[in-house]
């Protein structure tokens, strides 16, 4: 198995701060914009509950309730009157299609396409077993079919409105040509999920429209992480398609989403850029929080389909989970300078900008408000990822707890561990609480049992004792290991 070498990424440094444990950051994120006195949880004019984007806004979206439904998941604390009446709003009965704010008959491309990702995964997670939820995904995934048809499969425009069945675009630098890759995805999940063929189809053509750039199409990252997705697991069927370039896509310095280096000293490595902007210049003078921690849940557990990915993703995600620091303003050594500090600091902000009101770097907002619900939501996604060992830099990442194109009713969990120093390590880690609901035969008595395997050659381990996962691994090396009965 030939190894995927990105050099912008594996040329960056061991993260000077470490982030190593999410878990605490997304509880007490979780019950900030669960106290409706905080005025994030808000209620529509049905009376269901949603959250607002910003702690100052009122807006209701998918990419804001979508994240927080599923992170609640994740961390085992399904708040179910929250979640199980207020999935349907988003889904459109006129149009069949899921949207990001309710009633939407015009969207824009990337939110379209990523409301519909969400659809998946609150589908997965809280309603496989529904038929009527069931339909709807199909019904969704068949219109965005029909949109694609219409288009003539050119996603070169700023949205689509369904009610005219026609593209639109304000501004020529609002055109996403990568939300073919977001569209790849949608079909994929739907054909898995739907036991549908023609979806697959679908989605392989989309994947070979998508790879067939010459340039980088990145406007958005939640396309190009999806895609690249949903081209693992179509290579790891046989289909044909150019992964290193459309995971090269994402680690682009010069035309994609990724920053590396140091803005006045404080790394960025690992950051991911908001949007394409009207400009390289603007679209490099910052990071936004959201598009920093979206991409890990869907790359992450592509590595089990492609594990050549492994060492690359390890390394990239490490960097970015320890330098998301910056958006709660904090600094090596010092907090930095930030917009809104009479905000409660357990939501992160928007973006880091390189400089702003003479100060570099700068802890901000976009257009709508300073600090993200839609960002910060994400922090329990990334808990359920991420699970602290001895070594704060050799994190065990749970490589299935986020595969939503798994369709095993048992899902094997399988784990990726970088060892990036010089010497063998020998660590241990607990699996996530989520494991007891989704494998409870893994469990007896409270406590984990089973076997230790080697992944990639199926080679037995150990057996696992005192609840703990226990693993050698040599230097300078990866290893991916799963937990069987």
């Amino acid at each position: 198995m030939e190894k995927l070498i990105f050099k912008n990424v594996e040329n960056m440094p061991l993260p000077l701060r470490v982030f190593p444990d999410y878990t605490t950051p997304a509880e007490n994120f979780s019950i900030h914009i669960h106290n409706p006195d905080n005025g994030i949880l808000l209620e529509d004019e049905s009376g269901d509950a949603y959250f607002a984007a910003y702690p100052e806004g009122k807006s209701n979206e998918m990419v804001t309730w979508g994240v927080v439904a599923a992170g609640e998941m994740l961390r085992g604390s399904m708040k179910q009157n929250y979640y199980t009446k207020a999935f349907k709003r988003y889904f459109n009965n006129n149009t069949k299609v899921y949207v990001n704010s309710p009633g939407q008959t015009k969207t824009e491309h990337w939110y379209l396409l990523y409301a519909n990702t969400l659809a998946g995964v609150i589908y997965k997670t809280y309603f496989k077993h529904c038929e009527n939820a069931h339909k709807r995904m199909l019904e969704s995934a068949s219109s965005m079919r029909e949109m694609a048809r219409n288009i003539n499969y050119d996603f070169n425009d700023q949205g689509y409105d369904f009610s005219t069945g026609k593209s639109w675009t304000n501004k020529d630098i609002y055109r996403q040509p990568d939300s073919i890759g977001g569209y790849a995805y949608n079909m994929l999940f739907a054909g898995v999920h739907g036991n549908d063929d023609t979806f697959i189809t679908e989605a392989v053509s989309a994947i070979n429209l998508y790879e067939k750039f010459t340039d980088n199409p990145w406007y958005e990252i939640p396309n190009g992480s999806t895609a690249f997705f949903a081209a693992a697991w179509l290579k790891s069927k046989g289909y044909k398609v150019d992964l290193k370039k459309i995971l090269g896509f994402i680690f682009d310095i010069k035309q994609g989403p990724l920053q590396i280096g140091t803005w006045n000293g404080e790394p960025v490595d690992g950051l991911m850029m908001g949007w394409r902007g009207d400009d390289r210049e603007y679209a490099v003078s910052s990071a936004y929080s959201m598009e920093t921690l979206m991409p890990l849940p869907f790359m992450l557990p592509a590595v089990k389909y492609v594990p050549e990915t492994a060492k690359s993703i390890a390394w990239y995600a490490l960097n970015a989970v320890s330098n998301f620091n910056l958006f709660f303003a904090k600094g090596l050594s010092n907090n930095i300078y930030e917009t809104r500090p009479d905000l409660s600091n357990v939501v992160p902000y928007e973006k880091i900008e390189i400089s702003r009101d003479g100060h570099s770097p700068a802890a901000c907002g976009d257009f709508m408000g300073h600090r993200s619900v839609y960002g910060g939501a994400y922090m329990a996604w990334i808990a359920a990822l991420m699970r602290p060992t001895e070594k704060t830099n050799i994190p065990a990442w749970d490589l299935t707890v986020t595969d939503w194109l798994d369709v095993s009713e048992k899902p094997e969990p399988v784990f990726m561990l970088y060892n990036n120093e010089k010497c063998e390590v020998d660590v241990s880690f607990t699996i996530g609480d989520i494991w007891k609901e989704k494998r409870p035969d893994l469990f007896e008595n409270g406590h984990l049992k089973g076997k230790l395997f080697n992944f990639i050659t199926d080679d037995f381990i150990t057996n696992i004792n005192d609840n703990q996962v226990r693993v050698k691994i040599a230097p300078e090396s990866v290893i991916l290991i799963t937990l069987r009965i």
